[in-house]
């Protein structure tokens, strides 16, 4: 008797991207590229659909064919950088799936901070940045994409959310945030600089922050568990 298809077999073969598609695909990554480049080296204001359009070899027109203003080339790079954060907290929560729910949380904390410090000036774009005349639209993706980032997190700690609290998860989650993302902050914008060790320091603020909301005592070797995952991947 034949064996069942499984369910991978019954998808449609995908269609062969054509030629035109690539070289939108190419050419999108390339505007991407160059956008991301000039806020690099000149902050929002050094970003414009003229200054884009010569770096990839366009005429200024041209680049209205494929964002309508700067505003929806800043929402790009937004929802891209958003995107790269939350891949790198989904993943580590993932790497720990067999760990207690606190670790998992604490290594999507850890990986939160790892991306950071290797992409400073995405990390200020999504988070610190005011770009001129840029607003999210109300409701719009940028809400989901932040809540990406987190998620994997929450979903962790929900699962040991403590019995005996006057807090909210909301208000758990703002306390939470707080801690960890604000010593990151101060990191990434070289305001920790006449510190030393800030990775243990970053460790200590979160584990006093889990005992403060009452949540279970972390590993003591999970940071160092995570530093040798991340060298591994």
């Amino acid at each position: 008797m034949l064996d069942a298809p499984d369910a991978a077999s019954l998808d449609p073969v995908p269609a062969k991207e054509g030629r035109r598609a690539v070289q939108r695909r190419a050419l999108l990554a390339d505007i991407e590229a160059e956008a991301r480049r000039l806020l690099v080296e000149g902050g929002a204001g050094n970003v414009s659909m003229r200054a884009i359009a010569r770096g990839v070899g366009l005429g200024p027109a041209s680049l209205y064919n494929y964002f309508d203003s700067l505003d929806d080339v800043f929402l790009m790079l937004l929802l891209t950088s958003y995107e790269r954060l939350a891949t790198a907290t989904t993943a580590a929560v993932a790497a720990f799936a067999k760990e207690p729910p606190a670790d998992r949380a604490f290594a999507g904390i850890l990986a939160h901070r790892h991306w950071a410090v290797a992409h400073p000036h995405e990390f200020n774009l999504i988070f610190t940045d005011l770009l001129p005349g840029f607003e999210a639209p109300e409701g719009g993706p940028t809400v989901a994409a932040q809540v990406a980032v987190f998620q994997p997190m929450m979903d962790a700690l929900a699962e040991v959310y403590p019995d005996e609290t006057d807090l909210t998860p909301g208000e758990l989650s703002v306390i939470l945030w707080s801690a960890f993302h604000g010593i990151v902050t101060l990191e990434v914008n070289h305001h920790l600089d006449w510190l030393g060790h800030l990775p243990a320091l970053h460790e200590k603020a979160v584990r006093r922050s889990f005992a403060a909301v009452g949540l279970p005592e972390l590993s003591p070797t999970i940071r160092r568990r995570f530093e040798r995952w991340v060298a591994r991947a």
